[in-house]
């Protein structure tokens, strides 16, 4: 509709301006002007004229009084003198009084002589003055008007007009675009498989049509993503069983393929754990609760140095926040046991800053090389030069992190440690 109503507007305007706008009326001349062109005494453009050769003396209506006029003041005969209105001009109807009278006197002559540098200077509709050079061509001073330079310009202010017409139509249509589209992209850029509200559908048609195919593609990529995940969970839980069944063979074993199986059992019961951790994550939708994170910590602490993990902590007092527990003890524990198992020793430290809450877990391990701090936390990778497989794990222990930061509106991030190491932040943001 919008575009429909801008080329309607803008075809009126052009129809208006060829249809009904008059023709730009060309400027007048003065004879005198012309004259002192031609006698030399001033340049033709400084007045708006043109001077040129022709073969042929100008065709038009004359005037014999303004020609016999002319020839005086060009001290030339009449006959060589030439003075037209070409087109639809028409020569001014000029008499003069006591001009035919056959008495004379001085003071009659002198006001002929008044009378006719009035007709001179006065201004006329545009003419073409001639005069017949020796070698029988004529020099002609005519106007410098261009009728389709005029035209032209007339046609740009009229477009520029009508620009200033549409100018306001354009910058409602972009407005009303403009901000619902705003709005889809803010929301969209904040999207993950589980956000529940629906995008904001307001504004044009086109804009609605793009939220819902928005809306209904995430819902979409949410059923896939579920469905693979409790198909992985599936298979990990199942695959319990057997384990079950090797740890009870393994008690028959010889002592020493015993311990090696019983290892390999754990390791493996580890690894299911993982995903199983993984998955619920995924699968889950946060709880969030108003607690205090402080006694999550030292529980957390606790539990590590208990698994054999030196940890240092530096813990505010109090530390009220909305957050998960399960979820965010999850993200904890695996932090922990990742700077424990590549550093040996780990420094835990929280801290609130406005609307975000930043744990950070420090070690002076190997650390990640930066080009591989990105892929660390995808699900399944794991950094090949300082993080060998010979230390275990799936590579599900940051994915879970950065789950459980994702869930409180969060992040996971990868810092380089100054003196060497690794820093783990986990930063929380506030829910409203």
């Amino acid at each position: 509709m919008l575009a429909v109503c801008s080329l309607l507007l803008a075809t009126a305007v052009s129809m208006a301006v060829v249809g009904w706008l008059p023709r730009p009326a060309a400027p007048q001349m003065r004879l005198d002007q012309a004259m002192q062109v031609l006698r030399g005494e001033r340049a033709a453009d400084s007045v708006g004229l043109r001077v040129d050769m022709r073969a042929q003396a100008p065709v038009g209506t004359g005037n014999a009084r303004l020609q016999q006029l002319a020839a005086d003041g060009l001290h030339h005969p009449a006959g060589q003198v030439s003075l037209v209105w070409a087109g639809s001009s028409k020569p001014p109807d000029v008499h003069v009084i006591g001009a035919d009278g056959e008495q004379s006197s001085a003071g009659t002559t002198a006001v002929l002589k008044a009378a006719q540098q009035v007709l001179a200077s006065l201004p006329w509709p545009p003419f073409e003055l001639a005069v017949q050079q020796i070698d029988g061509r004529w020099r002609v001073v005519s106007s410098a008007y261009s009728d389709l330079a005029a035209w032209r310009r007339q046609v740009v202010l009229a477009l520029l007009g009508s620009m200033l017409l549409l100018a306001p139509l354009a910058a409602w249509a972009a407005v009303r675009m403009g901000r619902p589209l705003r709005r889809l992209a803010d929301a969209s850029a904040h999207l993950d498989l589980h956000a529940q509200p629906s995008l904001p559908d307001d504004g044009p048609r086109e804009v609605q049509m793009l939220a819902v195919a928005l809306d209904a593609s995430r819902t979409r990529l949410r059923e896939q993503a579920q469905q693979m995940t409790r198909m992985l969970a599936a298979v990990a839980h199942d695959l319990r069983t057997p384990l079950t069944g090797l740890r009870l063979r393994a008690d028959f074993a010889p002592p020493a393929q015993a311990a090696r199986m019983v290892a390999d059992i754990e390791r493996m019961d580890t690894m299911i754990e993982q995903v199983l951790d993984y998955a619920r994550g995924e699968l889950q939708p946060p709880q969030l609760q108003k607690m205090d994170l402080v006694p999550l910590l030292n529980d957390c602490v606790q539990a590590a140095r208990l698994r054999g993990i030196e940890v240092a902590a530096e813990l505010p007092v109090t530390l009220p926040w909305q957050a998960d527990a399960l979820l965010l003890r999850r993200a904890l524990d695996n932090l922990i046991d990742n700077a424990g198992r590549y550093a040996g020793a780990v420094e835990l430290r929280a801290a609130r800053m406005d609307a975000l809450l930043q744990v950070d877990i420090m070690d002076r391990g190997p650390g990640i090389p930066a080009e591989d701090r990105e892929r660390v936390l995808q699900p399944f990778q794991r950094s090949e030069t300082s993080r060998s497989r010979a230390t275990g794990g799936t590579g599900l222990g940051l994915a879970v992190a950065v789950n459980a930061a994702h869930s409180h509106g969060g992040q996971l991030r990868l810092l380089e440690r100054e003196g060497g190491g690794l820093i783990a932040r986990l930063q929380l943001r506030a829910t409203r």
